[in-house]
């Protein structure tokens, strides 16, 4: 009984069945995954951010393909993502892409150490990306990582070695 009171309310034109509004609704939902919520109260900042949210989603997306291990920082501010060569090893060096609102809304290209005990990148030199497209950040994140290559990772031995005994003292 609920089944068909609920197919002769969805049933508006008379030609729609349930299926079919099961399938718009369900394109709806995830059509929504680089959407921006704004409405009538939202300000400036609050746009620039969900832009960034985009923009940083789409040059993890490209980064993936080429075979670079990505971590996203949205929940804190600034908003920001890891780029990494290898499975995050302690020491290796790993690149950010960090959205800056208050300086008009500008990425900045960072690189430096990850700390595995922090979740941390311990940075070593920032620049302003050139472009504001994810593709122009891409190529920039790209080739930044490409010289990191050859550079050697900082590696620091924890424990003490055991000393060695060379036989009885006589």
């Amino acid at each position: 009984m609920e089944f068909k009171i609920w197919h002769d309310i969805l049933d508006i034109d008379g030609n729609t069945s349930l299926e079919d509004w099961k399938k718009r609704f369900n394109e709806a939902t995830t059509a929504t995954r680089y959407s921006i919520e704004i409405n009538y109260r939202s300000k400036m900042e609050e746009c620039l951010e969900s832009f960034a949210k985009i923009v940083l989603g789409y040059v993890s997306a490209a980064l993936k393909q080429n075979d670079y291990h990505v971590k996203h920082v949205f929940d804190h501010k600034p908003i920001r993502i890891l780029i990494s060569s290898r499975n995050w090893d302690d020491g290796e060096w790993c690149g950010l892409v960090i959205f800056d609102p208050k300086n008009g809304g500008e990425f900045t290209l960072s690189k430096g150490f990850y700390n595995s005990d922090r979740r941390s990148v311990s940075i070593q030199t920032s620049k302003k990306c050139d472009g504001t497209s994810a593709a122009e950040i891409t190529a920039d994140v790209r080739n930044m990582m490409h010289q990191l290559k050859g550079k050697k990772d900082r590696h620091q031995e924890k424990l003490k070695p055991v000393p060695l005994k060379r036989g009885p003292k006589r």
